[in-house]
């Protein structure tokens, strides 16, 4: 969602920002300090990492040592090393070679990028499942992250839940980057540079991210927004 989140989110960006933390327990909240953490494989699938796995597997099959693979290719065998651990792709001259030198097609070293790709190719998070929830205290307002590897993704699905009264940090991302709200429960104030727009329940709204934009609950419900951010770019 927003570029404040987002710094939450990158925990291993080198760069801080006051705001929006994550607390014990998968939640951020104010003034807390960031701790890296390893970001986990997104959507989509690593070709390089494939074709190698593939590669070795035949090599493997054939009892064929990576120095008998090599000389038999022409290939240096650090190469075919880095191609077998998805360290780099090669050419296709390369794999031409090395498919040759195994007495294999050549599209045998593709096979099963497809089906790799359709399966990383979607992405479910049940519910309760959601860790990333940021928290900020002195709005009474909280951001749940509705999928995971946000940075790795062209959309940013996050669940917005705003106490009576609360409001949501000021932002401004970068500019080029849109907002989609939908209002799902309560009603909303959303100020959008110098205006305010009255959002109820069923409400939509959509904004150039760049204008200073936040959100306020004024009634007497908690309020519970969609909001839908694209690119996810600091």
């Amino acid at each position: 969602m927003m570029a404040t989140i987002l710094h939450s989110v990158r925990a291993s960006h080198p760069r801080t920002r006051r705001g929006v933390t994550l607390a014990k327990g998968g939640r951020r909240r104010d003034g807390e300090s960031r701790t890296k953490r390893t970001q986990s494989t997104g959507l989509g699938i690593d070709l390089a990492k494939t074709i190698g796995q593939r590669l070795r597997a035949i090599r493997k099959a054939q009892r064929v040592t990576l120095v008998e693979l090599a000389k038999s290719a022409g290939v240096d065998s650090a190469t075919i090393s880095r191609i077998e651990t998805g360290r780099m792709t090669g050419t296709l001259e390369s794999h031409m070679k090395i498919a040759r030198a195994l007495g294999v097609k050549f599209t045998q070293l593709y096979s099963g990028v497809e089906e790799a790709q359709a399966k990383g190719s979607v992405a479910v998070q049940p519910a309760g499942a959601r860790t990333e929830v940021y928290v900020h205290e002195a709005g009474k307002a909280s951001l749940s992250m509705l999928t995971t590897d946000i940075l790795k993704k062209k959309l940013m699905p996050v669940l917005v839940t705003i106490e009576p009264g609360g409001s949501t940090q000021q932002e401004e991302a970068r500019v080029g980057t849109e907002k989609f709200i939908y209002v799902l429960e309560g009603a909303v104030q959303a100020r959008v540079a110098d205006a305010v727009h009255e959002l109820k329940r069923g409400s939509t709204l959509y904004l150039e991210a760049s204008l200073p934009h936040s959100l306020h609950n004024p009634g007497s419900k908690v309020a519970r927004c969609l909001s839908v951010t694209t690119p996810p770019a600091l």
